[in-house]
């Protein structure tokens, strides 16, 4: 049995959102606030007995801000357990999860995976049933909102179930079980559904065979191990009953024995008289008590077992290890008490919060790989900020957040999780996209993935690219002409090293990872009597375009931009450009007549400028000509159209008026004149309208303007509002 799915609704940044997990080691990766900590929360707020008894004190605001007025709301959370076999349901527990009848719309999109058996537990967080039958009983909208406005947090309670079969995330399920609060509507108690709601469940034995543990990221480990319910003790009290009589009795008579001897210390024991002697000379004799000193070493097994320590080998306390040993070693110990205990528990979770906290790269990765093969007898969920640690994960055990804002009206965000394999096999067949039959597409993706799985789901928006030129020098275009970093804007390109850009396309959707990549790719058009331009080459464009025309047709999250001939070519075909051109011949030939030769083509025809350009960058290496013409670019240079709406498609979920704000400052330091200089000006006061001065812009600019460009588009994307 394994946690498969937890459902968490209203719950801080958690509007509605669905995980999903696999057995071993699972991954939750996102960027800064976007609410890996509040997901961990609600499991633990659910599933830890420890964190329930510590915790347990509702706050305003634990409820999403997304509700407006939270009162009378309910926060829901919700766990789907999968695979409960046979064995598991010899525990009566166990069997109390398992829904009576299984629900084919409920199995499909909650447990998508084999199984035996599966069962759920349901927390909801609302009010009791007196203030809900209140808000039924109000006689007008007036009284309604009176009632509804008193409400605190002292008028909710804690309702457990199981069994429930229900998308709780589902806006339309969430009225029939709350009401329509807004508009004045509240469920009546007395009509609670257990077919929705699930059955009431007794936590407290849940909680006596599921065991979760937490380990903070700033965990304090020395104390946490100084504890007297410390991993250690634990896995201790599992054991203590296969110690042998024999060996209880002799510890008994060798601590009766040391009791003995301290009480005989001549020292102690001048205590005990002088004690006496103190007594005498305060009340005397009769009314004096005589009192002896003595040892009082509890004799039995488990008071002894609060004595257990670590002393590493070359140590005299753990005081001395370094915070990246003292983090190993607890998750270690933590891990042997889950062994021992696993024949009295069915379930054991370990939530780990930056695993990588004060640990080296390589044990990183280390750590990881022998983690992800407890999958027996442990569960393991991780937050991380670490590539490293991304980058060696199976996708298929990764959940990526990412923080989005409610609306432009208010400073609340959701937090939306994506699967980056979600349905990704039955996407890939029904689209033709085809790997050999031993393995799937989401196995080919792994392997792929590798190198690149930081840059693809870390980054805000992608731009995938067939090579090394457009890698090189895509990151310098930008830098120049618009005077911000991709890295400021959370933009990674991706070098896919051919044209098959489909297959990591496919990741990016509704379904799975929704950011928006943009595709950058050659047309290859043929240009007739260019000694480079190949008919075949052209044909072969027209057929990749068309395939990637249809993937992208219903999918938002994917755009294809092409070059009309390839990426150095459309680059000299812009007239401003040819100077730099220029200087990368300049740099690379040796004789005059030679480097004239080549500015000549340059200068010719747009058939010989096509060849001189192509047999520039074979020459040279696509990569290393990239890298020259870098580094000679500079503020005037102009970026090909296509390249501009790409970045601005990866990029329109990002952009904001404070980008847009330095961007525009970059692009007028090109100009002079009064109207510049009174632009500039403008746009330099905070208060004024960032989009009204770089419209203004149009009546003064060259409308082609790689700026300018890239501020139309995301206009038409609807990135922009008027």
């Amino acid at each position: 049995m394994f946690l498969k799915n937890i459902q968490i609704r209203n719950f801080k940044n958690h509007y509605a959102s669905s995980f999903d997990f696999e057995k071993g080691a699972n991954t939750v990766i996102g960027e800064n606030d976007s609410g890996k900590s509040n997901a961990m929360q609600a499991i633990r707020i659910l599933l830890d007995s420890e964190y329930f008894y510590n915790n347990k004190r509702l706050k305003e605001s634990d409820f999403s801000r997304e509700l407006g007025n939270w009162k009378g709301h309910w926060i829901i959370i919700s766990a789907t357990f999968a695979d409960i076999t046979s064995e598991d349901k010899k525990n009566e527990v166990c069997v109390s999860l398992i829904p009576e009848e299984e629900d084919e719309t409920f199995l499909k999109s909650h447990i998508r995976c084999k199984n035996e058996d599966y069962g759920t537990i349901t927390l909801f967080i609302r009010p009791n049933s007196n203030v809900r039958k209140k808000l039924v009983d109000a006689k007008d909208s007036d009284e309604f909102d009176a009632i509804r406005n008193g409400i605190t947090l002292l008028d909710y309670e804690f309702f457990y179930t199981s069994r429930a079969q229900t998308d709780f995330l589902d806006d339309s399920v969430y009225k029939k079980i709350v009401g329509d609060l807004d508009n004045g509507e509240c469920t009546n108690p007395e009509n609670d559904n257990e077919a929705i709601l699930g059955g009431k469940a007794t936590i407290t034995d849940i909680w006596q065979h599921i065991s979760v543990v937490f380990i903070d990221a700033l965990r304090d480990v020395e104390s946490e191990l100084r504890k007297p319910k410390n991993p250690l003790r634990r896995a201790f009290d599992v054991i203590q009953d296969e110690i042998s009589s024999l060996e209880k009795e002799d510890i008994e008579n060798k601590i009766i024995e040391l009791n003995k001897t301290i009480a005989k210390i001549g020292q102690v024991s001048d205590i005990g008289k002088n004690l006496n002697d103190k007594l005498n000379e305060i009340v005397g004799l009769i009314y004096s008590p005589d009192i002896n000193i003595e040892s009082k070493l509890k004799a039995d097994i488990q008071s002894l077992s609060k004595y257990l320590s670590i002393s590493p080998s070359g140590f005299n306390d753990i005081d001395l290890l370094g915070l990246g040993h003292l983090n190993i070693l607890y998750i270690a110990l933590k891990l042997v008490e889950f062994e021992y205990r696993k024949n009295h528990e069915i379930l054991n979770i370990m939530i780990i919060e930056e695993p990588e906290a004060h640990i080296h790269i390589h044990i990183q990765k280390t750590l990881f790989d022998n983690l992800n093969v407890i999958e027996n007898y442990t569960q393991i969920i991780m937050t991380t900020h670490s590539t490293h640690l991304s980058e060696i994960a199976d996708i298929s055990r990764v959940n990526v957040l990412k923080s989005v804002s409610v609306n432009s009206y208010s400073s609340a965000t959701r937090a939306v999780v994506m699967k980056p394999t979600n349905g990704l096999d039955r996407f890939a067949e029904e689209n033709g996209i085809s790997v050999p039959s031993s393995v799937s597409v989401t196995a080919c993706l792994e392997r792929y993935l590798d190198a690149k799985r930081s840059a693809l789901l870390f980054s805000k928006g992608v731009i995938l690219v067939e090579g090394d030129g457009e890698e090189i020098l895509l990151p310098a275009l930008v830098e120049n002409a618009f005077g911000v970093s991709l890295d400021e804007i959370g933009i990674s390109v991706i070098n896919i090293g051919s044209v098959a850009f489909d297959y990591i396309a496919s990741i990016f959707s509704e379904e799975r990872l929704q950011r928006c990549c943009a595709i950058v790719t050659d047309s290859d058009t043929y240009l007739k009597d260019a000694k480079k331009s190949k008919e075949n080459a052209s044909k072969l464009g027209e057929s990749r375009k068309a395939k990637l025309d249809a993937l992208s047709e219903s999918n938002p999250w994917i755009k294809p931009f092409y070059a009309d001939y390839t990426f150095e070519v459309d680059f000299s075909n812009i007239s401003e450009n040819l100077w730099y051109i220029e200087e990368v011949i300049k740099s690379t030939y040796k004789y005059e007549k030679v480097v004239q030769g080549h500015l000549d083509n340059l200068a010719g025809t747009q058939t010989e400028r096509y060849d001189e350009v192509l047999n520039l960058a074979e020459n040279m290496g696509k990569g290393w000509y990239a890298t020259v013409l870098s580094s000679v670019i500079d503020v005037n240079v102009y970026i090909p159209e296509y390249l501009v709406k790409a970045i601005a498609f990866a990029s329109q979920e990002i952009v904001n008026t404070s980008i847009l704000r330095k961007m525009a400052a970059h692009m007028l330091k090109t100009y002079e004149g009064a109207d510049i200089n009174k632009l500039t000006i403008s746009l330099s006061k905070t208060d004024n309208n960032v989009i009204g001065v770089i419209d203004e812009c149009f009546k003064t600019i060259d409308n082609n303007d790689p700026f300018l460009v890239y501020y139309n588009y995301l206009k038409e994307l609807g990135a922009i509002n008027e």
